[in-house]
C-alpha cells in the first residue's frame, strides 16, 4: 500500500532546516545561565560537552541527530 506525505518536503525543509542567519543561530543555540549550571553538574568535558549539544539539539529541531548525520 502507498504512503501519504503528511507534510510537502517544502514545509517540512522550512520547519526542520538549518538556520541561515547569526540572529537565528544564536536564539536556537544559546545556552542560559540556568542552562550553563544543569551542564556544569555533569562530569567530565566531554559528558558536558555531550550533554549541552543534546539539550540544544531537543530544543531545536526538537530531536537528536541519527547515526552519520551531519549536524546543520
Amino acid at each position: 500500500m502507498a504512503r501519504r506525505r503528511l507534510v510537502s518536503l517544502e514545509i517540512w525543509a522550512r520547519h526542520y532546516g538549518a538556520p541561515l542567519d547569526e540572529r537565528e543561530i544564536a536564539r536556537h543555540y544559546t545556552l542560559t545561565s540556568d542552562d550553563l549550571e544543569i551542564v556544569g553538574r555533569r562530569r567530565g568535558d566531554a559528558t558536558r560537552l555531550g550533554y549541552a549539544m543534546l539539550m540544544l539539539y531537543m530544543r531545536w529541531p526538537g530531536r537528536a541527530l541519527e547515526a552519520g548525520e551531519v549536524p546543520p
